[in-house]
């Protein structure tokens, strides 16, 4: 036992001298202040009540200064600033939703609205084209000023006169809430607009009448002016390349140069998603790096014929001050989404950092780029383009830097007479080396952003590795840098060469993208990991980035158990839409499957991504024989759970109040769009249109337990029902065949309310 506790303490000393090294060479402590500011932003969007910004205010600055005291006496303790690093992460995203966003709208409604077109998407398919328009709005006739949105999505399926980008219209639309998660855990698209200050979804009349420009003043005209004619130069960019280069390259060319994707085809995209490519169509760190690099490269190879210039004038710096200025350029061209914004916001530092002669630490860099972001747009820390952009970037920089280490070492060891390699071996070599780094490139990147992608969209991509491989020494080579020549030679009428280069490029791309999702019959979806496995994720993948040495290792921990969270989390037997319309449950096989035989819908579509279920990429989702419907209700005789077996517990969907009397006598679980009569008390649980519209979807999951396990509950019901509630969970225990099950309910919105939920 001594000599076990000398190890051990020998082992903690160890750990304790890697910190301290990581501290002076990583500066540690401050790329975990990002982390934790991360995690504390997080923490808002996830909370079941809105918290207080005044004190959440009050306790981060108290912990700032309390933090800063410290420091100046020399004593910096970690769990201090931690936790001043989460309280101040968690203030920021609190002071963003109640002070920086936008009212949503509380019920239905069909009025008159009057604001100008921000932006127009191209929707719908050439049979049946679509728009949706980003609406800026002024009034809403039947809204008090206080209650309007500040922006509304609307889809225009009446097509007729073209309306440009800027112009100030009056229009009749018919106005919905934001859209609810599908289900518990499930993407939240209404909280995704509300934080981009859009209020309210709906769909146009064909009532669109234009109105006179108006003038709020000097400085706000010339934003606006200046906004708009950006939007608008944006889609005659897109629509400009759609036209001279033909066939699919086009769409996608537009999509890689102004990140409009209104001309990209639906089968371009799919193959692209399935192939692994997809990342290509959202501008980010690639796209930035590229024009960038080849901007930096090109303006200093050009000035470097000059010796005049090159022996006397700092030309690192100038190709820097251009590079920085192509940067804003394509960032401003491009839309500005938040995975461009941390692509520049990266790259401008590393360019900065040039310009003051200074040496670029990329880690601390993407730390910065992590804290400004978290103050400018704290919903990203909960979406997957940020997420998986930061996830990915931090994993190439901590692997390339291992890379190198282990290189130098190894360069050192094998310097001597010999190591000196011939012409053509060394052109082999480095022709090898450059093959290899893009595969490595593609492998690091994907293992890093799997986790998310099984989180957000339950999808993998089988062959990404090796279509990586092919198709992005084009998109690196040839197809960005044609494409910057392109914008040179625009001016000259030179820009018909470069745009063939960059068409020949894209169709080989494309055809690389078709060829390898070709091998698979379809996405390879697996089962959503929810609850804390993304949190583990994360903790691993920065325990991983942030520290070189032995304490790197202790990434498996948080990794280990994020995998077996999701491989053992428990599954959902019943499944409730948010109109109480639609409800899913386990057959025989453990397959979700609908009541009544109904069609394909989006949210059912979702449930079956989340339980891994390629149903969802298309084909059929009716019901065979699981429920039985009339005009005044469709019962379940018996549920299953998601093993497969059978339980004694049933279900009633009721259409007509004359329908309660008998289904509430004979029905563990009633649901209804309609009011439940206070008469019905036989149910173990009962879901009118109050509780389905407080709580949206849910999910429902039974379990066996014995009888000795009810002994703590309290009875609630008689007859053949005995409804037993323990805990906040409200579990529900069912007496039939001689044995118990609880029924837990799992609900999609929170008791408390949030700003992006109707407050009625």
């Amino acid at each position: 036992m001594r000599r076990l506790a000398f190890r051990l303490e020998a082992f903690c000393q160890l750990l304790a001298r890697n910190w301290q090294e990581d501290c002076i060479d990583q500066n540690a402590r401050f790329l975990w202040v990002g982390v934790f500011m991360g995690f504390g932003a997080a923490i808002y969007y996830g909370l079941p009540d809105e918290p207080s910004f005044a004190v959440l205010l009050a306790a981060a600055t108290g912990l700032c200064v309390w933090a800063f005291m410290r420091a100046r006496k020399g004593v910096v303790t970690f769990p201090l600033l931690l936790a001043t690093s989460v309280v101040v992460g968690l203030c920021a995203a609190c002071g963003h939703g109640q002070f920086a966003t936008t009212p949503v709208l509380e019920n239905d409604l069909s009025g008159e609205i009057t604001g100008r077109l921000e932006r127009v998407e191209q929707r719908g398919t050439a049979e049946r084209p679509q728009e949706r328009w980003t609406i800026a709005v002024e009034a809403i006739n039947k809204l008090e000023p206080d209650e309007t949105p500040h922006k509304l999505l609307l889809v225009r399926r009446a097509m007729g006169e073209t309306y440009r980008v800027g112009e100030r219209l009056k229009m009749v639309a018919l106005l919905t809430p934001l859209q609810r998660p599908a289900y518990p855990g499930g993407f939240d698209y209404g909280r995704y607009l509300w934080a981009r200050a859009i209020g309210g979804q709906g769909y146009l009349s064909r009532s669109i009448t234009r109105l006179p420009d108006k003038r709020d003043g000097a400085l706000a005209t010339f934003g606006q002016t200046l906004k708009d004619g950006i939007e608008r130069t944006r889609q005659r960019v897109a629509s400009y390349i759609d036209h001279r280069i033909d066939g699919k390259a086009g769409g996608l060319a537009a999509a890689l140069a102004v990140g409009k994707r209104d001309f990209l085809l639906e089968d371009v995209e799919t193959a692209l998603r399935r192939s692994g490519l997809a990342h290509i169509l959202a501008i980010s760190g690639l796209h930035m790096a590229l024009v960038t690099m080849t901007v930096f490269w090109g303006v200093r190879g050009f000035l470097a014929l000059w010796p005049f210039l090159a022996l006397r004038y700092p030309i690192k710096q100038w190709a820097a001050g251009a590079a920085l200025l192509s940067a804003v350029a394509y960032l401003v061209l491009s839309g500005s989404s938040v995975a461009t914004i941390r692509a520049f916001c990266m790259t401008a530092i590393f360019l900065v950092a040039i310009l003051a002669k200074r040496s670029a630490m990329t880690m601390q860099n993407l730390a910065l780029v992590l804290i400004l972001l978290i103050f400018m747009q704290p919903y990203g820390v909960v979406e997957a383009g940020m997420q998986m952009s930061f996830a990915a970037t931090a994993a190439l920089i901590a692997s390339y830097d291992r890379l190198t280490r282990f290189r130098s070492r190894r360069a050192d060891a094998d310097h001597g007479p010999g190591s000196a390699h011939g012409l053509m071996t060394g052109g082999i070599i480095t022709v090898g080396r450059w093959i290899s780094g893009i595969g490595l490139t593609s492998l690091i990147a994907s293992i890093a952003v799997l986790p998310f992608s099984v989180a957000h969209f339950q999808q993998m991509a089988p062959y990404g590795l090796v279509t990586n491989l092919l198709a992005m020494p084009l998109v690196s080579l040839l197809v960005m840098p044609m494409g910057l020549v392109t914008v040179l030679l625009t001016p000259f009428g030179l820009q018909s060469w470069p745009l063939k280069l960059v068409e020949w490029g894209l169709d080989w791309v494309i055809a690389i993208a078709e060829m390898t999702s070709s091998w698979s019959s379809a996405d390879y979806l697996v089962v959503k990991a929810g609850g804390n496995f993304l949190p583990l994720v994360v903790l691993g993948l920065a325990v991983y980035t942030i520290h070189r040495r032995l304490l790197s290792a202790l990434a498996a921990i948080p990794m280990l158990l994020a995998l077996a969270l999701w491989w053992y989390s428990p599954m959902p037997d019943v499944w409730i839409s948010e109109s109480g319309t639609r409800i899913a449950m386990r057959d025989e096989s453990g397959a979700w499957q609908l009541t009544d035989g109904r069609k394909m819908t989006l949210d059912f579509n979702a449930l079956l991504r989340a339980d891994g279920d390629t149903r969802a990429l298309g084909g059929s989702a009716s019901v065979a024989g699981i429920s039985a419907c009339d005009k005044d209700a469709c019962v379940v005789p018996s549920l299953y759970t998601s093993r497969g077996k059978s339980t004694p517990l049933s279900l009633a969907i009721v259409k007509k109040p004359d329908a309660f009397d008998e289904e509430c006598q004979r029905r563990d679980i009633i649901v209804s769009r309609l009011p439940i009569p206070q008469s019905c008390i036989g149910p173990a649980l009962m879901l009118g249109d109050a509780a389905l519209a407080e709580a949206g979807a849910r999910f429902l999951s039974f379990k066996a337990v014995d009888s000795g396990d009810t002994k703590s509950c309290r009875g609630a019901a008689g007859g053949d029902h005995l409804g037993l509630k323990c805990g906040q969970n409200a579990d529900v225990f069912h007496n039939g065949d001689d044995q118990l099950w609880t029924l837990k309910e799992m609900t999609a919105l929170p008791k408390g309310k949030r700003p992006w939920m109707p407050q009625s």
